[in-house]
């Protein structure tokens, strides 16, 4: 016969059985999180040479001879705190002989940052002036290594960081943020405009091969788009667009626009925009509002002429509107509010730029306090180059101190066919 001793031993040998079988089956179930990016490893393009600097967006264009150029503006952090605006200081080039895998220094220009491009064989550069005053081109004969004087097109406050372009009709078209009456870029009243150059003007750097649209307001935010966890009145957090995107879609023009709403709390929606062109007037109409992965953040859109595919990479947030980590994140330095989480850079795909589909994570961080941001897709043959405006090491996510280069080869392998087919019988 058992004693109670007994009894009692065997039940706690039961127990214990069936607790390690729990575990064990707890452990088989668990989820497995180990999904890899696919291009965490990169290259260091730039580092900022003080802890004041950072950088805008890192620009990429095919040279005529083969080389690769690319292009960022240095900008000065002066007095957050105080309020003080940052100021440019200049945009810097490097060229790359063996498609990306080592750079060199390539020169400078004392203007704003903006969109380099190749035309008959030259090389041009559309940007800011000295302090975001004006949109001015400049030329170079030698891949960058000199430019020209800058002529100004038009005079204004503007305000773009690369973004993406179109040629259509031998006119390039290109998208800048522009400035309400008080020169803040980031409040209600900011507005976009589109620029065209005459691509057949005999002379590129004449004003008059030039034109520009009128500038299109923000037209507000409609009810129950957003939750309203943020006061409009915080500095940065009232709504507007920033950085615009020109693309060609089923013939037609469209401008894409960054949105920030809520002070990023609502995120993943832009701000689709017509562009009419009947080579006079360029008529810029706000169409609607659409989701899209990541547009509360800077994003640059590319198509693919292999695929058809359009192509972007944007920075995911996981964890929008919870106030209370924004909060603790803002103790530790973190910029803003939880959803301006810059640390996850997505590969996304598209047919039409509107519905977008993920590719995968290029690169992450495990620090909120870090940021891959601002990227500039890129593609090299078979190959997506993309340069991060990236925060390593400094004590924010905003002000980077590195500029880097990921390539993800074979990058088409990780789209879908989207396109449809007939229908079996």
């Amino acid at each position: 016969m058992f004693s109670i001793a007994h009894c009692s031993r065997l039940f706690a040998v039961i127990l214990a059985l069936i607790g390690a079988t729990a575990t064990a089956q707890d452990h088989r179930t668990a989820p497995v999180l180990s999904a890899q990016p696919l291009a965490q490893d990169y290259q260091v393009l730039f580092k900022a040479p003080q802890p004041h600097i950072y950088t805008g967006a890192a620009s990429l264009v095919h040279l005529p001879g083969g080389r690769l150029l690319s292009s960022n503006g240095l900008f000065t952090r002066v007095d957050r705190e105080a309020g003080h605006p940052d100021r440019e200081i200049e945009t810097v080039f490097r060229v790359s002989r063996d498609h990306g895998a080592s750079w060199e220094p390539r020169g400078s220009v004392p203007l704003g940052d903006g969109l380099p491009f190749v035309h008959r064989g030259k090389l041009y550069f559309l940007c800011n002036g000295p302090g975001r005053q004006n949109i001015v081109l400049v030329q170079s004969d030698d891949e960058g290594a000199t430019w020209s004087e800058p002529v100004v097109l038009f005079e204004g406050r503007f305000w773009n960081t690369f973004a993406s372009h179109v040629v259509d009709n031998n006119t390039l078209y290109w998208s800048l943020g522009t400035s309400n009456a008080e020169g803040d870029f980031n409040r209600r009243g900011s507005g976009v405009v589109v620029v065209a150059g005459d691509l057949s003007a005999a002379d590129l750097m004449s004003p008059a091969a030039w034109r520009m649209s009128a500038p299109l307001r923000y037209p507000g935010t409609p009810a129950g788009l957003t939750s309203s966890l943020h006061p409009p009145s915080q500095p940065n957090w009232g709504d507007h667009w920033l950085e615009p995107n020109v693309i060609r879609v089923d013939g037609k023009l469209r401008v894409l626009v960054r949105l920030r709403l809520d002070g990023m709390a609502t995120a993943h929606m832009c701000a689709v925009c017509s562009l009419e062109d009947d080579g006079g007037v360029l008529d810029l109409q706000f169409t609607q509002f659409h989701p899209m992965p990541g547009a509360q953040c800077y994003f640059c859109i590319l198509r693919d002429e292999v695929t058809g595919y359009y192509w972007t990479v944007v920075n995911m947030p996981t964890n929008s509107q919870d106030i209370a980590w924004g909060k603790k994140l803002n103790r530790e330095g973190f910029l803003g509010t939880a959803g301006n989480e810059r640390r996850i850079l997505m590969l996304l795909y598209s047919r039409d730029a509107l519905n977008w589909f993920q590719a995968g994570c290029v690169a992450l961080w495990p620090s909120p306090l870090q940021g891959f941001q601002y990227a500039v897709p890129l593609i090299d043959g078979d190959d997506m180059l993309i340069t991060s405006r990236t925060s390593k090491e400094r004590k924010n996510q905003h002000d980077n101190d590195l500029i880097t280069l990921h390539r993800v080869a074979d990058f088409r392998k990780y789209a879908l066919n989207l396109w449809p087919g007939e229908r079996a019988e």
